[in-house]
């Protein structure tokens, strides 16, 4: 219920458009990383590997999905996604000289260039498309104030990065994100067809050591709600599983 609930406050947004002012304190710079530095994703231990599990459902079916993410800072990921036992699709990366790609119709890892390895890890990188913004080449621009899910200060930014969809993030008075709506709009056409998802509720975010991490979330992608949930913790630091 609590879905549907903010499925419809949803639509009705995009039904009737952003509601702004002139009231510009804040730059969208000043906004996105403001959100960062409250995720914390630059505060993660460095003698620690970070592992996350989360379960991905859709109503009405019945397939229940399992990713599973290991990290160490700075760079060092490891993604798994399965179908009860059967890898579906995975990434591995040193963040230096190993980037590897797992998809299920190659029934095996692959050796990549880091160039497409980052193009196509956007999607499942925990820490979220905003946390690099700078070196993505991202165009920012402060919309105003908008009335969302019951708030009625929601700084609205949108978010222009080449070769992906705009979207624009609404950010709540305490200066977390909780929604993000992707237009049709992209500003170059991408070398691959690029996975396009209407709008992302974040529901709710998880404390773990000093960083925060989006815990559960929803979201709309070709007319389909998927809705995760996510929980993490620490083990001790091994940095082998970003070499298999």
């Amino acid at each position: 219920m609590k879905y549907m609930k903010r499925t419809l406050a949803m639509l009705a947004l995009l039904a009737t458009g952003l509601t702004t002012n002139g009231q510009t304190v804040d730059t969208a710079a000043q906004i996105v990383d403001h959100y960062v530095e409250l995720l914390g994703n630059d505060r993660w231990p460095a003698d620690s590997l970070l592992v996350m599990t989360t379960v991905i459902t859709s109503p009405g079916s019945t397939d229940t999905f399992v990713m599973k993410r290991w990290f160490m800072p700075p760079q060092m990921q490891r993604v798994e996604v399965r179908l009860g036992k059967t890898l579906q699709t995975g990434f591995c990366s040193n963040g230096k000289d190993i980037f590897r790609m797992y998809r299920y119709r190659w029934r095996q890892w692959r050796d990549t260039s880091s160039l497409a390895y980052y193009e196509n890890f956007i999607g499942y990188d925990f820490r979220g498309p905003l946390y690099n913004w700078r070196a993505q080449g991202a165009e920012l621009t402060y919309k105003g104030l908008s009335s969302v899910l019951g708030h009625n200060e929601m700084k609205s930014v949108k978010v222009v990065v080449p070769r992906q969809y705009a979207r624009y993030y609404f950010f709540e008075p305490s200066g977390l994100m909780s929604v993000v709506v992707e237009t049709d709009e992209i500003s170059e056409e991408p070398p691959h067809k690029v996975p396009h998802t209407e709008w992302k509720f974040i529901h709710e975010y998880l404390p773990v050591g000093n960083s925060l991490l989006p815990s559960k979330e929803s979201f709309m992608r070709d007319g389909k709600l998927t809705v995760m949930e996510t929980t993490a913790h620490f083990e001790p630091a091994d940095n082998t599983i970003f070499s298999k």
